[in-house]
């Protein structure tokens, strides 16, 4: 796209797409300012998360390859298991032969506070405690974006990366649907390495158990002692918990809870839910399908625009990919609303097929007889294998557009 100057975008953001898309923007010679909600960088952002070959793709563009393998751990295999420890398959996690990187898994703060520090070197204006409140649209053109501070930061065009609960989402379409909540909730945490016992050392795989109500997971995330391995739980739930349930529930109530739905599951799974120094909880939502996501002048990208439950590990790669296919077409298109317009035909349909896939996946968990637990576990001990073989084709391969 030739322009004599290219337009400049304001991008509020709360996790991952927000500064992946300042970089691309920056080193592409668009203005940009990246306004982030948290009031410091990588203040209270979760616990860990998988970067999947299609998400280090993206970070392979960003030439930050190295730093993650440094902040992260690679992953190589995924091992399922039921809750009486029986293996029900072992599959690889991609493969670097196959999709051309590998998947990592690490500390959401960290890798936050990674794609910020990258920011700031390259010279992108970062102000931190930036609560999004309202837009303006001057009749000359442009967008205001304002704030609760009473702040304000001007520019040609504004891109929502505010994620989940996105504000910019519930400002630009009111009356659209709302993230909706799939009947699980979310606990997780970190553990040191010595917690974990050797058999299930080996820092490549990520475990997976299923029981008769519920699912675990853990795995290697880190060379840090206090987040080198990370787990999580997620607890079936007819209703969702209100923030003043979620504040009211103490640390040791919540995590005789989860011990209690975990309770005589294989080794070491009470054991690190024992360990956890804090435990993190949450209610899981998604977001099927926004009937828009934007306009000529704001754009919704990453869980803004497409919330999906992390029972696919591809949320964050997600957000990725979308920051990379966005500056790609911004070079490419004849004018910034065409980009907006052809980013959203080009991946609506991949982010809405694997909500629905994370969706299916999450039913799993949830409360099921001896004889239901059973049939699980034969399907996936015949499905998982088939799926390593083709689910992964489609959803680890990513080659921006062509």
């Amino acid at each position: 796209m030739e322009r004599e100057k290219k337009p400049s975008f304001i991008i509020v953001g709360s996790g991952i797409s927000g500064p992946s898309l300042a970089l691309f923007l920056k080193r592409g010679g668009y203005g940009v300012r990246l306004m982030e909600s948290y009031s410091r960088p990588a203040e209270d952002v979760g616990g860990a998360l998988q970067i999947a070959p299609n998400g280090m793709k993206v970070i392979r563009e960003l030439g930050l390859t190295s730093e993650m393998l440094k902040i992260g751990t690679v992953s190589d295999e995924m091992i399922f298991r039921n809750h009486t420890g029986r293996v029900l398959a072992m599959i690889p996690n991609g493969s670097v032969s196959q999709f051309g990187e590998s998947a990592v898994v690490v500390s959401r703060a960290r890798f936050h506070l990674l794609l910020l520090e990258a920011a700031e070197k390259e010279g992108i204006p970062i102000e931190y405690g930036k609560k999004f409140s309202h837009a303006e649209f001057p009749l000359d053109g442009g967008v205001i974006a304002k704030f609760e501070d009473g702040s304000f930061a001007e520019g040609d065009f504004l891109i929502g990366a505010d994620g989940n609960h996105s504000k910019v989402r519930n400002f630009l379409f009111p009356n659209f649907p709302k993230p909706e909540y799939t009947g699980i909730l979310n606990a997780g945490g970190f553990v040191p390495a010595n917690i974990i016992p050797e058999k299930y050392s080996k820092r490549g795989p990520i475990h997976f158990t299923f029981g008769p109500e519920g699912f675990f997971g853990f795995a290697a995330c880190g060379n840090t002692e206090d987040t080198s391995w990370m787990w999580w739980s997620n607890i079936p739930r007819d209703k969702e918990l209100s923030k003043e349930e979620m504040d009211s529930l103490d640390d040791q109530a919540w995590r005789e809870r989860i011990l209690e739905m975990h309770k005589g599951w294989h080794d070491p799974i009470e054991k690190i839910i024992r360990a956890s120094s804090t435990i993190l909880k949450g209610n899981v939502h998604d977001l099927r399908s926004l009937p828009e996501w934007g306009n000529d002048k704001v754009l919704l990208i990453g869980d803004a625009a497409h919330v999906m439950s992390p029972h696919t590990g591809q949320g964050a790669s997600m957000a990725l990919e979308d920051s990379h296919t966005l500056f790609l077409l911004l070079e490419r298109s004849d004018s910034i609303q065409e980009a907006f317009r052809d980013f959203e035909t080009i991946r609506r349909p991949r982010v809405e097929r694997i909500i629905e896939e994370s969706r299916r996946n999450g039913n799993r968990k949830k409360k099921l007889s001896p004889l239901s637990c059973w049939i699980r576990d034969r399907i996936l001990t015949l499905a998982l294998p088939s799926f390593a073989k083709k689910g992964q084709g489609w959803m680890y391969n990513y080659e921006g557009i062509k």
